[in-house]
């Protein structure tokens, strides 16, 4: 009996190591964003690794006294290190620097998922502004492997991000920016609406949104409704790999009589709220940060209750700098 254990224990193991081994681990991301400002600028920010606290994705929640500098910071060997008990912890050791050129870096992470591999930074030179690439390629853990690609897909919004809050920093006021506040849990009081639903790709959604609700505007002038509230998008369904959605574009409508309008009932409910200020093109960056923050503090979202945004400030209705966007995940409660 005890040999019949120890053999089917020997099979389940190799079998998992076999399955595992199907997949190479590997990641590679690269990502592109044309900065308005000079070579100079947008190097020497990325150079010295004192500076990184002010827009690196992994270090935006990092406490200063959990960051370590050695080398100097903007030399071949500097090395910025970082350890927090939520965000996780990471290095990047300078490698080679090709000044206003080129910059390669050893990159590790680990939490919530490990990658050792090569970060590299190109500057190229577009009219006085800089076109920055930014890739990372490595591996994940060998555990992690059959996740490389939903690890690709973090990695990907990371650079992004990372980049954006860059450009921050050196552009001009009126260049495109967002910020992402994460306001915290919030009690949401339930909500009657009228919808119309879009069912395509994210980024048609922007522009389809306002005619579908100037159309319920009209619909409900016709019955001498006034909406209750800011608009919402309910999300019902979203494949991030293929980046469509099925939503419901909706006005909230209270009591009022509003005829033969499709409507919807939204239970009261408790909620993570993130704010994004700014351009409405970002928001996917802001829900992944909103979705990585409820990872780093172990809040489950309720999967019976859609996630949706308000829109305070929507899109058309003011510059794309002066957008505000609440989105809401709806939370288990205890």
């Amino acid at each position: 009996m005890a040999n019949t254990l120890v053999f089917v224990s020997a099979f389940c193991i190799m079998a998992v190591l076999v399955y595992m081994g199907r997949y190479s681990g590997r990641v590679r991301v690269t990502h592109h964003r044309i900065i308005d400002a000079s070579i100079a600028q947008v190097y020497a920010q990325v150079e010295d690794l004192g500076q990184w606290s002010a827009w690196c994705p992994w270090l935006e929640r990092v406490p200063a006294d959990a960051v370590v500098l050695t080398g100097g910071g903007a030399s071949k060997g500097a090395r910025c290190e970082w350890t927090d008990a939520k965000v996780g912890e990471g290095a990047i050791t300078h490698q080679r620097l090709l000044r206003g050129q080129e910059i390669s870096q050893r990159l590790r992470l680990k939490h919530p998922f490990t990658v050792q591999g090569i970060s590299t930074w190109t500057f190229v030179d577009v009219d006085g502004r800089t076109e920055v690439t930014w890739s990372v390629a490595g591996r994940v853990a060998f555990t992690m492997r059959m996740f490389a690609s939903t690890v690709n897909g973090a990695l990907a919004f990371d650079l992004r991000y990372g980049l954006d809050r860059l450009a921050a920093l050196l552009e001009p006021q009126d260049a495109p920016r967002y910020t992402i506040d994460h306001e915290g849990l919030r009690d949401v009081s339930p909500c009657r609406y009228v919808y119309k639903t879009y069912s395509g790709p994210i980024k048609a959604l922007a522009v389809t949104m306002q005619t579908l609700l100037a159309e319920l505007r009209q619909q409900l002038g016709s019955r001498n409704v006034q909406p209750s509230g800011a608009p919402i998008a309910v999300y019902l369904k979203t494949n991030i790999k293929l980046r469509t959605t099925v939503c419901q574009l909706g006005l909230p409508v209270a009591d009022a009589d509003i005829g033969d309008m499709p409507v919807r009932e939204m239970p009261a409910h408790r909620a993570f709220v993130v704010t994004l200020h700014g351009d409405y093109s970002a928001l996917e960056v802001a829900w992944y940060q909103a979705m990585q923050r409820l990872t780093q503090e172990s809040i489950r979202p309720d999967q019976r209750i859609a996630p949706f945004e308000r829109y305070h400030v929507g899109p058309g209705e003011a510059d794309r700098n002066n957008c505000v966007t609440e989105l809401h995940i709806p939370l288990i409660v205890n």
